[in-house]
């Protein structure tokens, strides 16, 4: 209720402050004025509506129409919603190309799978051939006669593989032959042989060890080892190699000075030799001085230390 109303009914003063300037003239009286509508500040409850100054009824209000120029955006012919769409435009029904390029993606995948599936099948059916050859089941060869015969040999062994050289000649004492006086024994301690046993020749002029062996390597220079005991310097015997008597002698000296008993002064000596492949013979004469026992005979292919 607004200031200078006393609610329901009609203020005391005329609505109208200007009825004066179409009074009629000469002071006649006032028209009968008919009933005043409501003024616009009375109060009235929510639908109830008056007709000729009379209390109406209230009427149920139909729901108002929305105007078209506060319609919200997406409710408009053509409109969008705020904010690119929002997530109602997300699920709308696909249009025509999609469902096109769906159908097209689908089937792509479809014979990728089924291009897949055939190659894995091949691969894993190569697999299981190959695995029975390596079983032992035979298979018939591929490739031309040119292709082989440019391809290595699979019997042939690889380039870069070096082949074992062959074990070079031992002497066993118990097969060597002996001439003039030479003979086994086994007096003198820590002889280096298999057997312990070495071979005399001190006190026995021009006696002959005889060494008779297979070389199976490459025909060339190799080291003829002599191992031996001696106590007096200046000892040493002949030799020849296959028939030709050598101008170097096998030189015997006492290098083990720490004793002077034959148990305790095995050493050794070599001398070079050419050997042919095949049977070889090297024969040593105690044709000077050779107060020596020899305990070991061996063919090697760099100076040992």
């Amino acid at each position: 209720m607004s200031a200078g109303n006393s609610g329901r009914g009609t203020p005391d003063e005329p609505d109208d402050p200007f009825a004066y300037l179409y009074r009629p003239e000469g002071d006649a009286p006032p028209p009968q004025q008919t009933l005043r509508q409501p003024s616009y500040n009375q109060v009235r409850p929510v639908g109830e509506r008056t007709f000729g100054g009379q209390q109406g009824y209230r009427q149920q209000q139909a729901p108002a129409r929305p105007d078209a120029r506060y319609a919200a955006p997406e409710t408009q012919v053509g409109g969008r919603p705020p904010n690119g769409g929002g997530p109602h435009d997300r699920r709308r029904a696909p249009g025509p190309d999609q469902r096109r390029n769906g159908l097209l993606i689908g089937a792509i995948a479809v014979v990728l799978a089924v291009v897949l599936g055939v190659g894995a099948a091949i691969l894993f059916s190569g697999g299981e051939e190959n695995q029975g050859a390596n079983d032992g089941e035979s298979s018939a060869p591929t490739g031309n006669a040119d292709d082989e015969q440019d391809g290595d040999d699979p019997t042939d062994p690889p380039a870069d593989e070096e082949t074992e050289a062959p074990d070079l000649p031992v002497a066993d004492l118990t097969r060597l032959q002996f001439g003039n006086g030479a003979a086994l024994e086994s007096t003198f301690q820590n002889a280096r042989s298999d057997t312990g046993a070495y071979i005399a020749v001190q006190g026995r002029p021009n006696a002959t060890i005889t060494w008779t062996f297979d070389f199976e390597g490459e025909p060339g220079q190799y080291y003829l080892y002599t191992g031996y005991s001696t106590i007096t310097d200046g000892q040493a015997m002949g030799f020849s190699v296959n028939g030709t008597p050598r101008t170097d002698p096998v030189d015997m000296q006492d290098y083990s000075t720490a004793s002077d008993a034959f148990d305790d002064s095995w050493v050794r000596t070599f001398n070079l030799v050419e050997l042919v492949q095949g049977s070889n013979t090297v024969t040593l004469t105690c044709d000077r001085p050779c107060d020596v026992a020899i305990d070991q005979l061996w063919i090697s292919d760099h100076e040992e230390s």
